[in-house]
């Protein structure tokens, strides 16, 4: 406990000496900049997994408004504030009127030439660099780790065609002052792009890691290719498992989250994908090809194709089929067999 509390106070030290930061007082002139934005994602799927409540449902696939605040606080120094709410309900899957938003984002920090340092809830370091969704929902099934974290210290450096990033979090007051440590890196050299990460998870008994890398291939203005590869060893379980996506089988009002993957905890994990894109003019095809593979309880596999239509950088419609196979070990408890699909149709407005 000492130890990780001294590790914590030299590192803040480090990187706000590393600022510059002064006492002198804010300028007048230093007036901050305030930016609405957000993304409105709405439609519907269809689950067909032989189940008796099988059929289709208004989704929202993680609309989201937010506020950023910015402005330069001394020469060369600017302080960032970010808060963003979603518009979908608990049970992650449908938005009901009446109903609180739910917090996603809410974080503060400094940058400059030292880089930029960050404490909140955030999009955690593995998510940046290679959990980024490939597809228009936001919702790529296979893939572990987590998108946001609470209670995260992050720290970004960009240099070129170099960029950095590392985290510590420290959720609860449950004994582990420093409960995860993330780092990850990407190169980029024209149309190639290589990104790694790593994970280490430091609560409770089980002490694991995560391990992922993925590459980026722009083969044309029109065609890309891309791939990833996540390990977790049996010991790391902060995530429960780590499973994303909401192919929702059961209705979470009666039931509670009933997905399309049971995770296997407590066994070591693969999660591999193929990914291509095709786009011309305003249209745009792309798959992908992905299998999650557990040491004992068995693999998972699943293909998605969506066409999207790109009516400008901010408005698109979609319309997308997954299919999934699963063997016996890792079978949804409440669907009849192991194979299943999901159709899904949607409109989303970035502004």
């Amino acid at each position: 406990m000492k130890n990780s509390t001294l590790k914590l106070a030299l590192m803040s030290a480090g990187l706000f000496s590393a600022a510059n930061v002064t006492a002198a007082a804010i300028p007048d002139a230093y007036v901050p900049n305030v930016d609405v934005y957000g993304s409105i994602r709405l439609g519907a799927d269809y689950i067909d997994a032989g189940v008796e409540d099988d059929g289709a449902n208004g989704r929202d696939f993680l609309s989201r408004i937010g506020v950023k605040v910015s402005g330069e606080v001394s020469p060369g120094l600017t302080a960032v504030g970010v808060v963003e709410y979603g518009i979908r309900e608990e049970n992650i899957v449908d938005f009901v009127q009446n109903k609180g938003p739910t917090l996603r984002l809410a974080f503060i920090g400094l940058k400059g030439n030292f880089g930029e340092v960050y404490f909140g809830s955030q999009t955690n370091v593995f998510h940046k660099y290679l959990r980024t969704s490939y597809f228009s929902d936001g919702l790529d099934t296979i893939r572990q780790g987590s998108v946001r974290d609470d209670d995260l210290l992050q720290y970004y450096y960009n240099e070129g065609k170099f960029s950095f990033g590392a985290s510590v979090m420290m959720e609860g007051q449950d004994g582990d002052s420093l409960d995860q440590y993330q780092l990850g890196g990407q190169y980029t050299d024209g149309p190639v792009k290589l990104q790694v990460a790593w994970s280490k998870d430091n609560r409770g008994d089980n002490k694991g890691n995560l391990y992922g890398i993925r590459g980026w291939w722009n083969v044309t203005d029109k065609i890309t290719l891309s791939a990833f590869h996540h390990y977790a060893d049996d010991q790391y379980d902060i995530y429960g498992g780590s499973l994303t996506g909401t192919v929702r089988l059961r209705d979470a009002e009666f039931e509670g989250n009933k997905n399309a993957l049971n995770p296997c905890r407590t066994e070591s994990r693969t999660s591999s994908a193929i990914y291509a894109s095709y786009r011309t003019g305003p249209h745009q095809i792309h798959a992908k090809y992905a299998l999650d593979a557990c040491d004992v309880s068995g693999d998972v596999k699943a293909v998605k194709v969506e066409y999207a239509h790109h009516f400008s950088k901010r408005f698109r419609m979609w319309t997308a089929v997954e299919a999934f196979n699963n063997d016996e070990g890792r079978a949804p408890t409440t669907a009849s067999g192991k194979d299943f699909t999901q159709v899904q149709a949607g409109a989303r407005f970035d502004f």
